[in-house]
């Protein structure tokens, strides 16, 4: 069963100082064969479908759907 992990939203200032995935198109930014899904912490859409936290460091996942900024947790 996929485990389903709600990113944390941070502002535009602290997301320009990191590098940002973005995407006009509405599906996951990122995709695996993991156990663990992400999804906006704003509105919930699904940002990173079954990967795991520790693929990705440092980046920032910006939502197709809602614009907003998301972090992935600080393992």
């Amino acid at each position: 069963m996929t485990k389903i992990i709600k990113l944390q939203v941070i502002s535009p200032s602290n997301a320009e100082k990191r590098t940002i995935f973005s995407s006009d198109d509405k599906d996951a930014l990122v995709k695996g064969v993991e156990l663990e899904s992400h999804v906006c912490g704003c509105c919930g859409f699904v940002l990173a479908e079954n990967v795991m936290t520790y693929n990705y460091h440092n980046i920032i996942l910006q939502c197709p759907n809602c614009k907003s900024y998301n972090e992935a947790p600080k393992n």
